[in-house]
């Protein structure tokens, strides 16, 4: 079982430092790899990999500007504190919140377990709306009507694109609407990207209370299906206009989300995210002492991730800021071009760009950039 978790964690590592590389396409990518991992091994394999992934993915947000649709919203407080110089404090908040957001939500197990089996479609629902009417109300005068405009557009992209035979329709969306835009802004300017000093510049109890608060975003949206990662971490942006305070919050609704969707598929047989789905095709359903055993791996694996996470980063940032930066911007572009390609061919580059289009405008009209995520609320709202 050692050898399952070591390889989870390289194999999350390598996800969770590559741009564009989601941990459920690698998952895919590697699913031949039942036939040396069978059983509950292959079960902790993919859950070390999915979860240490959490810790990691701040690093091609911060460095790239590059999203999943899980980080969406954390790409521009993070890309710009890391043109401030600051990038690897944004790396170690994410690796010091997904830790603190792992001990408080098993802390909620008990309660959240009790509450699982009583979802609602409508419930989540609800949340939804209220969601779309706080990001069309915070702006001001005609920006309401862009941001309701731009929030329509992008809703309309989401449920084309549901409906077209795409592998990886949430590659095309993210990476278009939040990622290419923003390194296409960047290409204006040569500024170099230097990782900095690691120190949190966040008092410590407002630290702990906004990776409370992510966590129980995150318990939330683990809760309800219509209810994302990336709509929770919506939440905090209009909690606070702090950058480390929302980055803080965002970050751990990721790794509390990806914790509680274990405790859901545990006890209710549901699935949140890719890596579950693939472990319910595999094995299934898991009993107490398994769920025991990979809840000791949850906190070993925080602990691990937090050893060598910030070390990893800094040698890693030290060859990104040697690369001249509009150079490595191009290819990145190029290499997000690729990767739709390879996913879906010519269709997924046009996917791509309609959401690029959407999301430079939304830089155009100076609307928020949470207008777009649309992109996942109006089909849960018509429906």
């Amino acid at each position: 079982m050692l050898r399952e978790v070591f390889l989870g964690i390289l194999a999350g590592t390598i996800t969770g430092l590559t741009p564009a590389l989601h941990v459920n396409t690698l998952a895919s990518i590697i699913g031949s790899v039942d036939s040396i991992m069978e059983g509950f091994l292959y079960v902790v394999f993919l859950y070390t990999m999915g979860l240490t992934h959490t810790f990691l993915d701040a690093f091609p947000s911060t460095f790239f500007g590059i999203p999943e649709e899980d980080t969406a919203l954390s790409i521009l407080p993070a890309h710009r504190l890391a043109l401030q110089g600051r990038a690897l404090e944004v790396v170690n908040i994410s690796l010091k919140t997904s830790f603190l957001a792992v001990l408080f939500s098993l802390a909620f197990l008990p309660i959240y377990l009790w509450v699982a089996p009583y979802y609602t479609p409508t419930v989540g629902r609800i949340f939804v709306f209220l969601l779309a009417g706080l990001i069309i109300f915070s702006e001001k005068g005609m920006k309401k009507v862009y941001a309701l405009i731009m929030f329509y557009m992008a809703g309309i992209l989401g449920i084309i694109s549901d409906k077209l035979p795409l592998k990886e329709p949430y590659f095309h969306l993210f990476v278009g609407l939040f990622g290419v835009p923003a390194i296409l802004f960047s290409l204006k300017n040569n500024e170099k990207i230097t990782p900095g000093e690691s120190e949190i510049l966040l008092p410590k109890t407002h630290f702990l209370r906004y990776s409370f608060l992510g966590t129980l975003f995150g318990m939330l949206a683990s809760l309800l299906p219509t209810f994302t990662s990336s709509q929770a971490a919506l939440l905090g942006s209009f909690l606070s206009k702090d950058e480390r305070a929302f980055l803080t919050i965002s970050f751990s609704v990721n790794t509390a989300n990806f914790i509680f969707g274990l405790a859901n598929f545990y006890a209710t047989g549901k699935t949140r995210n890719g890596i579950l789905v693939l472990i319910k095709n595999h094995y299934y359903p898991l009993n107490s002492k398994e769920f025991a055993i990979l809840l000791i791996i949850t906190i070993a694996v925080g602990s691990v991730v937090n050893l060598y996470g910030l070390s990893i980063s800094k040698k890693v940032g030290r060859v990104i800021e040697k690369i001249d930066y509009k150079l490595l911007n191009i290819s990145i572009l190029f290499f997000i071009i690729a990767g739709s390609f390879y996913f879906d061919g010519l269709l997924g580059i046009g996917v791509l760009g309609v959401a690029t289009i959407l999301g430079t405008t939304t830089l155009i009209l100076k609307v928020k950039r949470t207008t777009c995520m649309g992109v996942l609320m109006l089909k849960i709202m018509i429906k």
